[in-house]
């Protein structure tokens, strides 16, 4: 049986490309409900505005509330309603890009997306994780994009940081579901496609990955930055939707959402903590060859990759103890591994990659 929700319907991708938007916006109504943070708002709304009211659009810019939880998408459902939206635009990062799906998939509107960074593949994916007080409760499945516009000029003005986190995030594609894929007897079509598109992910970050780094910190967008742009959002984004929960998800993706009841874990990106989950998994495997490959990567990425740099220096802290409980509940992806992960064996393996990253440093 093959059960997969895929998207997006149609991505395009050029540096300058917002400056074209009201006529890739036609076809979808005339009342979008744009939603953003104040640092997107404030990066966006000039170029859009003016440009949509122009083309006869009536747009209305709503700032988002700074988390996917369902409060918020009840809210900007009924900002949607007040404002008589025919149709639903998402900017930014992940967690407005998730809100934004949930809002349209429940009203079922169009839904346009308009990363501003190529830190997560949200823009361009079916899944959104929906938290609480910034603990992660869920992640559902459904409303693809009918439109993704990627302005690569914009990203690659954006803070390398958040490339380098996207990198992370491809990554663990590979790195999560080839386990999962390895111990497959007959895997479906859409499985072994997701197999083969996270492998050419994971060659092309090995090989262009810090060059498009480099050229973002000096502000510069290259054809390379390009390249690593379209592999963090759509390559991503089509991996994980066909792959489905089965491929795409295992150690690195649990102990994070696990990890959230920490307040150090807000202060780093969904990729930076994912990107260390992967280093933790590997410890786990025992997988010394792919570890001397991962832990230079990361650091020359500027990835987080220590408890010190992770904030996270205290595990006699409660709630790192809960946070491994809740990574280890029944029905985790960490159980997907083909070995029996407990929280002590997790925390050894937390340890064993911290001693790693600090040698190799």
């Amino acid at each position: 049986m093959i059960d997969i929700f895929l998207g997006p319907k149609q991505y395009l991708q050029r540096e300058g490309l917002l400056n074209e938007t009201p006529k890739y916006l036609q076809p979808f109504g005339k009342r979008p409900l744009i939603l953003g943070d104040s640092l997107v708002l404030a990066i966006v709304r000039p170029l859009l505005e003016d440009q949509l009211r122009q083309a006869g659009f009536s747009p209305s810019f709503v700032l988002f509330g700074e988390e996917c939880c369902l409060k918020e998408i009840n809210r900007l459902i009924e900002a949607a309603r007040t404002q008589n939206a025919d149709f639903i635009v998402g900017t930014g990062g992940g967690k407005v890009l998730d809100t934004s799906r949930c809002v349209a998939n429940r009203l079922n509107f169009p839904l346009i997306t308009i990363p501003t960074s190529a830190a997560t593949c949200s823009a361009a994916s079916a899944a959104a994780v929906i938290y609480e007080n910034g603990v992660r409760l869920e992640t559902i499945n459904g409303k693809g994009a009918d439109l993704v516009l990627v302005d690569s000029g914009i990203i690659a003005r954006a803070p390398s940081r958040l490339l380098s986190s996207g990198m992370g995030d491809a990554l663990a594609k590979w790195y999560e579901g080839k386990p999962i894929f390895d111990r497959m007897t007959d895997p479906d079509q859409a499985t072994a496609a997701a197999m083969t598109l996270s492998t050419q992910t994971r060659e092309i970050i090995f090989k262009l990955g810090l060059e498009a780094k480099n050229d973002v910190d000096a502000k510069r967008n290259s054809p390379t930055v390009e390249r690593i742009i379209e592999t963090n959002l759509l390559s991503t984004g089509v991996i994980g939707g066909l792959g489905g929960s089965k491929f795409r998800i295992a150690v690195a993706h649990a102990l994070l959402y696990g990890l959230t009841v920490m307040p150090q874990s807000h202060h780093h990106l969904h990729g930076e903590m994912v990107s260390w989950g992967i280093l933790v998994q590997l410890c786990l495997e025992k997988n010394e060859e792919e570890l001397k490959i991962l832990v230079p990567l990361f650091a020359k990425l500027g990835i987080p990759i220590t408890l010190k740099a992770l904030g996270m220096t205290n595990l006699e802290d409660p709630l790192f103890w809960e946070g491994l409980k809740r990574t280890c509940v029944k029905g985790s992806s960490v159980h997907f591994m083909p070995f029996p992960v407990d929280e002590k064996k997790l925390a050894a393996a937390i340890l064993e990659a911290d001693e790693r990253a600090k040698a190799w440093q």
